[in-house]
């Protein structure tokens, strides 16, 4: 497979990989024997050609066997019985994935995206809807910040099988605040899979190829959040093409950031959800409840916790406002419930379940 990973990484693409190899899967013949004659019975476009030959002369292979072995990739084509059904129905499937670790492709896939610019409510949302879809599906999304990689983070909470779809090659850990996260996964060893050629670094360009494998693996997608410019209008008017079925989470409508996922539902291409049981109930699945009795010392710390279910968060003054009680009582139970991890501060010192 090194011999096809080689083709691609001289320009060959997915599409002209299906025509070659089509009947056979001679890869190192046909790599070994690239010349003017056999580039033309498959490329037409004279520059294309003329670049690939020089492709050739460059490559390294040896540099590139050490990289598939050190990061122990596999290689999946289009007509191995572990490559994803869901991503063969697609129009232009890619001809072979790299993928890290092994995950069974007969699973339910289910497609999480949203917004590079997530907001307190959505982070809410996802943290109150993902953890009872990860019982019965694996969890795909894009290596993002925020949603995507809310998505994932809450999948290794719940050991919960998540796949890492990358808009690079598949050892670039972009954004680089993710480099915990993807160390995360391997440890756990869920998939991390890319159709990009080796070194592919982002681009403007990568980001709806790889938003189209991530509505095309899956069979259903959820947009979390989805702001006028986001990328994640492409992965859902995808998933619309691919005949996905869609489920987004309802906005305020004075908020024009965030006016698209209403539009989703209002025209009827969303269902709208409110929890994890909207979808749940779709597929006669029944919500698996693991939750514990939450049991509080006294009944201040009870009433902070009901305020705290209603709100998305609130700093401290906001509490004393709310309910009147002076600052060291407040204070005090705010501290006893952070150590029995009921609460926990965010990033602005306001307090949230």
């Amino acid at each position: 497979m090194n011999y096809l990973v080689y083709l691609h990484s001289i320009w060959f693409t997915h599409k002209s990989l299906g025509d070659i190899f089509k009947n056979n899967e001679n890869y190192e013949e046909f790599y070994k024997n690239i010349n003017l004659e056999t580039l033309g019975n498959f490329i037409k476009k004279e520059k294309q050609i003329s670049s690939i030959l020089q492709e050739k002369s460059r490559i390294n292979t040896k540099n590139i066997d050490k990289k598939l072995y050190d990061l122990n990739v596999n290689i999946i084509t289009i007509k191995d019985k572990s490559y994803p059904k869901n991503l063969k129905e697609i129009s232009n499937p890619p001809y072979f994935l790299y993928v890290r670790w092994i995950l069974n492709w007969n699973d339910n896939f289910f497609s999480i995206v949203g917004s590079r610019k997530i907001s307190a409510y959505t982070k809410k949302v996802g943290e109150s809807v993902i953890p009872d879809l990860t019982k019965y599906f694996t969890i795909v999304s894009g290596w993002a910040w925020w949603c995507d990689s809310l998505a994932h983070k809450i999948c290794i909470e719940n050991k919960s099988k998540t796949i890492v779809v990358f808009w690079t090659w598949i050892d670039i850990t972009y954004p680089v605040s993710n480099n915990n996260l993807f160390e995360e996964v391997l440890k756990n060893s869920w998939a991390l899979i890319s159709i990009f050629p080796i070194w592919t670094h982002w681009s403007i360009y990568t980001f709806p190829i790889r938003n189209e494998i991530v509505s095309g693996i899956s069979s259903w997608v959820l947009v979390l959040e989805a702001w006028e410019k986001s990328w994640t209008l492409i992965t859902a008017n995808l998933a619309l093409d691919q005949w996905k079925d869609l489920f987004a989470i309802p906005w305020d409508i004075f908020n024009v950031n965030h006016i698209w996922t209403n539009n989703l539902i209002k025209n009827s291409n969303a269902k709208l959800i409110t929890s994890s049981n909207d979808i749940l109930e779709e597929y006669n699945y029944k919500i698996i409840n693991t939750k514990k009795e939450i049991i509080f010392e006294n009944e201040t710390q009870e009433n902070i916790y009901n305020l705290l279910k209603y709100n998305l968060s609130l700093s401290i003054d906001e509490l004393i406002e709310k309910t009147n009680y002076n600052y060291w009582l407040l204070s005090l139970n705010l501290s006893l419930m952070e150590l029995n991890y009921l609460i926990k501060k965010d990033l602005f010192w306001k307090y949230t379940i």
